[in-house]
């Protein structure tokens, strides 16, 4: 059965936070290890959570904006999830309340391609693993600047230090 939007919690919100960074964390420590198509898709889910724990917080303001009934039930039914088709659009709804993650997400999908096609021309943008590496580097900063923006009072020192740490391994 799907949960409501409105049963969905700030405990919801925290968890998706913390998976948001473990998953950078991941993607950092299996680039690290070469293993870079499945570091892409970790990024990627670094994203999805972060997105998802940004709808959650502000669905109030998302319901105050959609379009019609049909849209404000998916809202409070699906939106939470996150669906991949459907990241995009939510980035734009984000936008339009004051939360401009759409060029993150861009990335992330990016990225999500790269980690299913690899260096297929016509399907993946990427021919090169330094322009991969650039853009993942992009994801995790940004994805942690957003969390430290948008989640301040969650106390995420330990895990945030650690990305730091393979971050600057991995940048020398």
């Amino acid at each position: 059965m799907e949960k409501d939007l409105y049963k969905v919690n700030k405990e919801y919100v925290e968890a998706r936070v913390i998976e948001s960074l473990s998953d950078l964390l991941i993607s950092l420590n299996l680039w690290k290890e070469g293993y870079t198509r499945n570091s892409a898709g970790k990024a990627f889910s670094a994203v999805k959570a972060l997105l998802s724990a940004l709808i959650v917080a502000n669905h109030v303001k998302l319901l105050e904006i959609a379009k019609d009934v049909k849209e404000r039930e998916w809202l409070k039914k699906k939106a939470h999830v996150v669906p991949t088709h459907s990241m995009y659009a939510l980035a734009q709804m984000l936008k339009d309340v004051g939360i401009d993650i759409t060029n993150l997400v861009n990335y992330a999908l990016d990225l999500h391609d790269y980690q299913y096609n690899g260096f297929e021309p016509g399907f993946s943008k990427y021919s090169r693993k330094e322009d991969v590496f650039r853009d993942l580097v992009t994801v995790v900063k940004e994805t942690k600047r957003l969390i430290s923006t948008y989640f301040p009072n969650l106390e995420l020192k330990e895990i945030s230090e650690k990305i730091d740490e393979i971050f600057k391994e991995l940048i020398k």
